[in-house]
């Protein structure tokens, strides 16, 4: 049986340690390792740096001008309907950007657009359960899923709180995603710059129950 990590014991070792956890209901594993599989801990791949590194530096060049800024996987992000504390890839914040500060840590609460991108030990968790919680995030209104392994971006948008969420999968290199909450596009051969793909096995960690 896992030991219950309370909310003050996650910030003891995620402030006290050099490893980035993420936390909810009383779980607590390393960021890109949702399964906590000693196998996996390993840090991310070299295309998942660069997908992140192109990722960053195209959003970073439209949004220069404008009051929203984009945050590292650094930047912690908290949903506080189901109190999930996460770390994402890809972090925009506009000026409206609030934080919550936990012993210096500040933590984003009303992120605009999270993207994560995909490992074989994240995949799942990323598109189904984690997907769940930030769709609680009521100032979100982009969420992108980038594929390391195969030309595969999908795209959930929405342009106001109570829209409904839409998604649209690209697969082309030519294939263009516009953002809803800033404004940005990204170009879907752009961010697989010097990425070689190749076909990776999946694994599934089981789903979190996020209640009602």
């Amino acid at each position: 049986m896992e030991r219950y990590i309370s909310l003050d014991e996650y910030y003891d070792i995620l402030l006290n340690g050099k490893v980035k956890y993420e936390w909810f209901n009383g779980q607590m594993w390393p960021v890109g390792n949702p399964g906590n599989s000693p196998k996996l801990v390993a840090g991310a791949q070299p295309d998942h740096n660069r997908i992140k590194n192109n990722v960053e530096t195209r959003l970073t060049n439209q949004l220069e001008a404008t009051p929203c800024e984009v945050m590292s996987g650094d930047q912690q992000v908290r949903v506080e309907d189901t109190h999930l504390n996460a770390f994402p890839d890809v972090v925009v914040a506009c000026e409206d950007a609030q934080f919550d500060d936990i012993r210096g840590l500040g933590t984003l609460l009303n992120p605009v657009a999270l993207i994560e991108i995909l490992s074989p030990s994240t995949e799942s968790y990323d598109r189904t359960d984690k997907w769940a919680h930030y769709q609680r995030l009521s100032s979100l209104r982009d969420y992108l899923v980038i594929f390391s392994d195969q030309m595969r971006v999908e795209h959930h948008a929405r342009t106001q709180d109570d829209a409904p969420w839409t998604e649209t999968v690209w697969f082309r290199p030519d294939d263009v995603s516009t953002l809803s909450g800033v404004p940005a596009i990204l170009r879907v051969g752009d961010l697989y710059r010097r990425v070689t793909l190749s076909s990776v096995n999946t694994t599934r960690m089981p789903r979190l129950d996020l209640g009602e």
